[in-house]
């Protein structure tokens, strides 16, 4: 087995508690479209593949850890929600034909994946892709990849999808509504449709 899939089956089998939704993706639920086929790309335990289920999406999720979807696969039983999953390596050929309303991204880069991602939209479908990013900020907490090549660069996401008409970009920063004020935050997010017919 491939030594980085294993550390992620063990770290997905320590989690006890099962994690609660991205809470971006619930303060911008208004930005996704209403319904639709959403997928969730590299979706760990997947919460927020099971809070799309709950929104009224068909949604199909992705991860290469076999303990992270029969988990996903438990919980979505256990809370009778339906989706449906798929343990596989996440690269462009895994894209294949396949059309989504809504692709969803969060904590994971692999930048070659990105332009079947955006071929993988339906015309009007949504990207909705947040990461972590480069900073030298020492006072911010020290989260996600020590790696410096899976954050992004200054802008980089904007960048990368730049073939969508883009509805909403927050890098940097992130709203605190509980103290009314912008927090600093290594991370970049976006939200995306495509609008071209091709």
């Amino acid at each position: 087995m491939n030594e980085k899939i294993q550390r992620w089956d063990n770290t997905y089998a320590a989690v006890q508690d099962y994690p609660a939704p991205n809470s971006d993706l619930i303060r911008y639920r208004d930005w996704l479209p209403e319904r639709g086929l959403a997928l969730d790309v590299a979706c760990g335990l997947g919460a927020d593949a099971l809070y799309l289920a709950g929104q009224g999406f068909d949604v199909t999720a992705w991860d290469a850890s076999s303990v992270a979807i029969n988990r996903l696969q438990k919980e979505a039983k256990a809370r009778a929600l339906s989706l449906a999953t798929k343990c596989l390596e996440i690269t462009p050929e895994a894209f294949g034909k396949a059309r989504f309303d809504l692709i969803y991204v969060h904590r994971y880069l692999d930048r070659d994946i990105i332009p079947a991602i955006i071929q993988s939209l339906t015309p009007g479908g949504v990207l909705f892709y947040q990461t972590f990013t480069q900073t030298t900020d020492e006072n911010l907490p020290a989260t996600g990849p020590t790696n410096r090549a899976y954050r992004l660069a200054t802008n980089e996401l904007l960048t990368l999808c730049s073939r969508l008409t883009i509805k909403l970009f927050i890098e940097g920063f992130s709203p605190d509504t509980q103290a009314n004020r912008l927090k600093p935050r290594a991370q970049s997010l976006i939200v995306g449709t495509r609008s071209d017919l091709s």
